[in-house]
């Protein structure tokens, strides 16, 4: 009995002895009679912008706070805050210069005593370049002249988009910022623009939990300048062999005048009536280097409906040499046509358009058939789309 007692002893006396040893190891980190917390910050949030951030939060009620701190970038990062500064006791503290990753913010409080707060943490991921890049940019799809201003079609905005922005020349070759196109709107109008010049755009972005609206940093050119009708005066047209009727003669579809005595009427009788092709071939007379890039033609057809559209199937060629009317052998020596298609006899103007945008001093359209039993081609006006490409700068 003497011996367990000595041995439970000698246990206790170990015990303690290991205990002072502990208490000595932690007694820097102890503070008499208990450390003090202040109160955390409360309310806290952190919005997220492009490049920077913005915290918020309220100070608590505790009169014996003086400062606060605020940390980020593993706490490499840091920002002093006095309080005494916002009596109202709200803070707001924006963060710029940030990376495009995800940050972790801390805000811790200090009293007067120098006691500091556990730390209230907002973790977010500001946007940047690589965000910006991501999204995509709206396309053109059209771009013509109507009266003194231009007319744009785009496609549908993309993603988080609040806004394309337009610049373009005006009539005295001046750069002009804006209108602005809404994310919902695909049509604009340029007041003023200058017909055949190129024009810029860019869109401007915004996520949905994001403060900051960014604009692309480049502007995009327009694939084409803006179209407008080329000015036919001067050209010479020549057409297929007997294919013009009475007073109807070919050179009528450049005149202005769409009306039914100043248009273009092939054969109506024999056989040049059913002989196909019947082929324009027209000469723009432009000087070496103003050729014209055409881009679509607009036929104007008889105002009085379907019966009265004869143009069915057609091709059309664009070269820097002459196109002979009477070319039976057309397909072979023509070269590749820009255009081959059917025109809907349901348009009074059917539009053919020209992709790519092709250049040339000469171009032919070549009818291969009729809607009309007898052969007949009728067209009232001939409306070429384009541009000048030593203009369009």
């Amino acid at each position: 009995m003497k011996k367990i007692l000595t041995i439970t002893f000698i246990g206790v006396l170990t015990l303690a002895a290991s205990c002072a040893k502990q208490d000595t190891v932690y007694k820097e980190y102890l503070k008499e009679g208990g450390y003090i917390y202040p109160a955390k910050a409360i309310n806290a949030s952190v919005e997220k912008g492009y490049q920077r951030i913005t915290l918020k939060w309220e100070a608590p009620m505790d009169p014996s706070l003086r400062t606060a701190k605020v940390f980020w970038d593993n706490r490499t990062q840091s920002r002093d805050f006095n309080y005494a500064d916002y009596p109202a006791g709200k803070l707001e503290a924006t963060i710029d210069n940030l990376e495009d990753r995800s940050y972790t913010f801390e805000i811790v409080n200090f009293d007067e005593a120098g006691n500091k707060s556990l730390a209230t943490e907002l973790t977010t991921a500001p946007f940047g370049e690589s965000w910006l890049v991501s999204h995509a940019e709206r396309s053109v799809t059209s771009a013509k002249m109507d009266g003194e201003d231009a007319v744009i079609l785009m496609t549908k905005s993309t993603d988080e988009m609040t806004a394309t922005h337009f610049r373009y020349k005006n009539a005295a070759g001046q750069w002009i910022e804006g209108p602005t196109m809404l994310p919902a709107d695909r049509e604009i109008r340029l007041p003023g623009a200058q017909k055949g010049k190129y024009f810029e755009y860019r869109s401007s972005y915004k996520p949905a939990d994001g403060m900051d609206e960014v604009a692309s940093v480049s502007w995009t050119k327009s694939p084409e300048p803006i179209l407008y009708p080329l000015d036919t005066k001067g050209w010479k047209v020549s057409v297929t062999t007997d294919q013009e009727y009475s007073s109807y003669t070919a050179d009528k579809i450049f005149d202005g005048i769409a009306s039914s005595s100043n248009r273009w009427h092939s054969a109506r009788s024999g056989a040049a009536a059913k002989a196909f092709p019947k082929i324009l071939s027209i000469d723009t007379a432009a000087e070496e280097g103003k050729e014209s890039t055409f881009s679509n033609f607009t036929m104007q057809l008889s105002p009085s409906g379907s019966a009265y559209h004869y143009i069915r199937e057609i091709a059309v060629y664009i070269g820097n040499k002459p196109f002979d009317p009477n070319d039976a052998n057309y397909a072979e020596n023509f070269g590749k046509p820009i255009y081959e298609g059917t025109i809907n006899r349901n348009e009074n103007e059917p539009e053919v358009a020209v992709k790519p945008a092709q250049s040339g001093q000469y171009f032919a359209i070549v009818f291969k058939n009729s809607y009309h039993n007898s052969g007949y081609i009728d067209l009232w006006e001939l409306v070429p789309y384009g541009y000048i490409p030593s203009e369009a700068e």
